[in-house]
């Protein structure tokens, strides 16, 4: 069997993918890419070669009938060894795909009660193929990690697990799924692709008009829905960003160095950035990050001490005047200031960060900075409307850059209409 007859050219790289090391494959894409398709061809394959069982999941278990266990069927029919498998149970419960051969099966669960997948186990072979489709149903990170966890709990002898997550992206920036995936940050145990329509040669003509259609008349809708591209409101905050690697070489030219830091409280992490401001070029360079939850100001402190940071000038968030106080008197941070803030002091900081020609990020050293900046939105009215300020949510270092970089934003003579009263 070729490899044309059963995957489309796009998934090639998929299918080679898939014989390598990675413990999870991210498959992502807008409607009619063939990802589902292509997934449970790559699934019958594995489980008639690796002598494993899997698991396919959905957030609600009545849903699997009709979309994850009649994909495998085709899958079946499609690789013409429908005589090798067996199916059993109905398509509200109880389903079971066995290749006969072997005896190894496919279950099928619904996450809608998770201690029917907590408890499912292979008397015969393990369990070391999941499946979870439509991944962006889920609400909450936790909940595929709850589920992923279970199955790769064990350690496996001459096997590899495989976790296969499949999704069209959300239209929101802010929803874990594209945080986590949309993200340059992506570990090297992850394999990530991303399909469309264009590139499915079964696509009915209707459904190619359609999508031409709301192309022209809808071209946010049409890359959100058809490109599977995570658009958020529609316009990209900082389209400014560049991310990547600072040298050690770089820093020791760094001469207009800034200081931002942001209190954290209760979940919320405290920050700490270090950056470079480069007036000429209006270029702002972010090198150095510290970022913990229930940061005690005696942990920043030493940290700042350790980096040798204790005695250049620091603006952190004013709203805590009483660390402000403790770190300067008690610690030694004796050049720590409070950020002036006024009326409209945050769209207009967020405005002149915007406006720069770059802002660069070094993501391996900074890896939430890196986070934030990329993943943040345009708040939205009840009706989808953007507002002119950013979503106040897994801001934290984006604050602490306004911070750090405010008396250079106060002197900007693009901001003297504007006349920030402070920050």
């Amino acid at each position: 069997m070729r490899l044309s007859d059963v995957y489309l050219p796009i998934f090639y790289n998929f299918h080679n993918a898939y014989k390598k090391d990675y413990t999870f494959y991210i498959l992502k894409g807008g409607r009619g890419s063939g990802k589902s398709a292509q997934i449970a061809i790559e699934l019958i394959l594995d489980l008639m070669i690796n002598k494993v069982s899997a698991l396919a999941v959905r957030k609600i278990g009545n849903t699997l009938g009709l979309s994850v266990y009649e994909t495998l069927l085709w899958a079946i029919e499609e690789l013409g060894v429908s005589d090798y498998w067996t199916t059993r149970g109905t398509k509200t419960e109880g389903l079971l795909l066995t290749y006969k051969p072997w005896g190894n099966h496919i279950y099928f669960r619904g996450s809608d009660n998770p201690k029917k997948i907590k408890s499912i186990k292979d008397h015969k072979y393990p369990i070391a193929r999941l499946w979870m489709e439509e991944v962006d149903e889920f609400r909450i990170e936790e909940e595929v990690d709850t589920i992923t966890n279970s199955i790769i709990r064990e350690e496996l002898t001459d096997l590899t697990y495989k976790i296969i997550l499949s999704y069209n992206p959300p239209k929101r920036k802010h929803s874990w799924i594209n945080k986590r995936f949309e993200s340059k940050l992506i570990p090297e145990h992850y394999y990530i692709h991303t399909s469309d329509y264009t590139t499915n040669k079964y696509m009915s003509k209707q459904f190619i008009a359609e999508a031409e259609h709301i192309k022209m008349t809808n071209k946010q809708r049409y890359d959100w829905e058809y490109l599977g591209m995570a658009i958020g409101s529609g316009v990209v905050p900082f389209s400014n960003l560049i991310f990547e690697r600072i040298t050690d070489e770089q820093i020791k030219t760094f001469d207009n160095i800034r200081n931002g830091l942001d209190w954290g409280y209760a979940a919320d992490p405290l920050g700490y950035g270090r950056m470079h401001y480069d007036k000429t070029r209006r270029r702002l360079y972010i090198f150095d990050e510290y970022y913990k939850i229930q940061c005690s100001n005696e942990e920043i402190a030493n940290w700042i001490k350790t980096r040798g940071y204790q005695y250049e000038r620091i603006i952190a968030d004013s709203s805590e005047p009483k660390s402000i106080a403790n770190l300067k008197k008690d610690y030694g941070i004796i050049n720590i200031t409070g950020a002036k803030k006024g009326p409209g002091s945050v769209e207009s900081g967020e405005k002149w960060l915007n406006d720069l020609e770059a802002i660069i990020i070094d993501p391996v050293r900074c890896p939430n900075a890196a986070r934030e900046f990329e993943n943040i939105d345009y708040e939205t009215d009840k009706d989808g409307n953007i507002k002119n300020r950013l979503v106040d949510k897994d801001n934290h270092f984006i604050d602490l850059t306004r911070y750090a970089c405010s008396e250079d934003m106060v002197t900007r003579s693009t901001l003297s209409r504007v006349k920030p009263t402070g920050w």
